[in-house]
């Protein structure tokens, strides 16, 4: 079975540099994968509403590890620098490639959204 990180769309917003992570034990946020939970396949499974209903996705571990970049100082995160996913129209999409199900709901996440139509939705990137 895998490990998979579970992936905040509502709580990532467009002005983030960096994609926002569940820590462990499903307490808190943090950009960094050296301090995000890993949550295991049986669980995220037996609770996808939870894990992977759009406004969060549940992502293979190894999908976002080969995604991630070193925050910097300049970042001004408390403790040491580690990786994390640079919040892009482009990884978004690679990540919602890989969620482990169809979510219950379409995720939108903010930086692929731009604008609003003339009935007031928002517009999707092309």
């Amino acid at each position: 079975m895998s490990d998979f990180y579970v992936i905040s769309v509502h709580h990532t917003q467009k002005s983030n540099r960096y994609i926002l992570l569940w820590r462990p034990e499903n307490n808190g946020y943090t950009f960094r994968t050296s301090t995000a939970g890993r949550y295991d396949e049986e669980t995220v499974r037996a609770h996808l509403g939870y894990y992977n209903a759009g406004i969060n996705i549940a992502v293979p571990a190894h999908v976002v590890d080969a995604m991630t970049v070193m925050t910097t100082p300049a970042d001004q995160f408390d403790g040491v620098d580690g990786p994390a996913v640079l919040n892009t129209a482009a990884n978004w999409r690679r990540l919602l490639k890989a969620v482990i199900a169809p979510p219950q709901y379409k995720p939108r996440p903010a930086v692929i959204y731009f604008g609003r139509n003339a009935d007031g939705h928002r517009r999707e990137a092309a």
